[in-house]
């Protein structure tokens, strides 16, 4: 079963442009599906025929060297002949080339009429062989295990309309595109609705996971690219010593979701040098293992120099490392995973982490993110509850007085509504909307 990514709705207005192509992501998220994906839309959409569109992967070691030892008379082995026709490459798996953004920039600045799409597992790899050579020549796109709405496109394709319909609107009210004002009421599609959501939220969005049949499955995916993926790759990274440092490090960080992050217990529990932890933490962002959440102050300086949080990029791989797949009503950490569901939500809408941050002040109040778009802040808290009527708690009211925000979020278990806080106007919507 092939699903088509939102992220093609990004990709496919470059397909024409001369820059080449990146797009980057952990293993088993879809890249080499997606390539797939991309060569049909150009079939059907654009009118390429076949025979100018090559996929070809650098698994292949042979490939990888024919390329290594020539990359323009590799490249132009695959170029029609024909003038002013554009020949398509698809490159999966490039971060094992050797020097591959020096030969990209070869190719780019000598080979005429061909576009190249590359993929890697690696933001970390592929930034330090290519960003610095193909600056203004590459764009570049991040692709993640399915999201939400993808999971109900395999899941549920009538739950998965009512879900695109009421996100628009939300996503819409957000960047003000729309006044979108949410009625009292409880979502009418709460009970269906949060049963697929606390599904995702247990196993995650990677799509071997997904399209997985039974629970067995899933946790043998899981597992496995647990071993195949973080042991083999991440380990050579971070040069740690043994696979014990890497999973004590990333099980302890597992249990840590939603929470600041203490550098110290960090370097105690997985055995390191706390001077490493930092760095480690970075890489474990750039394989796409887990992100830091930043505090938000007004002044920048201080929010470099205060600790995070810590959040995974998928649930089921997080799971996976409590070794903990039971459903939300029996668990004690259901509003961690719920928050860190959102963030997962929150880091694809809006592009990363730079606009995104939580706050917390020394007096304890706290706000689960602060978004800042179009130089406006938007506070959202995540509150995996029922509710009946529109209310906000002290900290966010706090929030509120505090910044003077002209939005604000509360991401609730079933309700919608809204009320005004002074001038803000806070708005609240289910949580699998966001």
């Amino acid at each position: 079963m092939i699903i088509e990514r939102d992220i093609l709705k990004e990709i496919m207005p470059f397909m024409k442009r001369k820059e080449f192509l990146s797009i980057i992501g952990p293993r088993q998220s879809g890249k080499t599906t997606l390539l797939d994906i991309i060569k049909e839309r150009l079939i059907k959409e654009i009118g390429i025929k076949e025979n100018f569109i090559h996929i070809i992967t650098f698994e292949d070691r042979k490939i990888l060297r024919e390329f290594e030892a020539d990359p323009v008379e590799f490249i132009g082995s695959f170029i029609s002949s024909k003038e002013n026709e554009l020949s398509y490459i698809m490159i999966d798996e490039f971060q094992y080339a050797d020097e591959g953004g020096q030969k990209l920039k070869l190719i780019y600045d000598t080979v005429k009429n061909v576009k190249i799409i590359i993929t890697g597992s690696s933001s970390l790899e592929i930034k330090a062989l290519v960003g610095k050579y193909m600056v203004g020549r590459i764009l570049s796109f991040n692709i993640y295990p399915f999201n939400f709405g993808e999971y109900l496109k395999v899941t549920d394709e009538r739950l998965e309309k009512i879900y695109r319909g009421n996100r628009k609107n939300a996503l819409g009210w957000i960047d003000g595109s729309n006044n979108w004002a949410a009625k009292s009421k409880k979502d009418m599609f709460h009970e269906e609705m949060i049963k697929q959501f606390e599904k995702y939220c247990i196993w995650g969005g990677y799509p071997a996971v997904v399209l997985s049949g039974t629970d067995t499955e899933r946790q043998k995916v899981l597992r496995d690219n647990y071993n195949n993926y973080v042991l083999k790759d991440i380990k050579g990274l971070l040069e740690l010593a043994t696979e014990k440092n890497l999973f004590l490090l990333s099980q302890y960080l597992a249990t840590q979701i939603s929470n600041i992050t203490v550098y110290q217990n960090l370097a105690q529990v997985s055995g390191v040098n706390f001077r490493q932890v930092k760095k480690y933490l970075g890489i474990l962002a750039e394989t796409y293992i887990c992100d830091e959440l930043r505090p938000f102050f007004v002044n920048r300086q201080k929010e470099l120099s205060k600790n995070p949080k810590i959040f995974f990029t998928d649930m089921g791989f997080r799971n996976n490392l409590v070794e903990n797949f039971n459903g939300l009503a029996t668990r004690m950490d259901s509003g961690a995973i719920v928050e860190n569901s959102v963030f997962i939500s929150l880091r694809e809408i809006f592009k990363g982490l730079n606009k995104l941050n939580f706050w917390r002040t020394k007096s304890g109040a706290e706000v689960d993110f602060v978004i800042q778009s179009k130089g406006e802040i938007i506070p959202l808290e995540v509150k995996y509850s029922d509710f009946k009527e529109a209310k906000i708690t002290k900290s966010l009211a706090s929030f509120i007085d505090c910044f003077k925000p002209k939005k604000s979020i509360v991401a609730t278990k079933n309700f919608f509504g809204s009320m005004k806080k002074n001038n803000t106007e806070v708005v609240f919507l289910p949580v699998y909307y966001i």
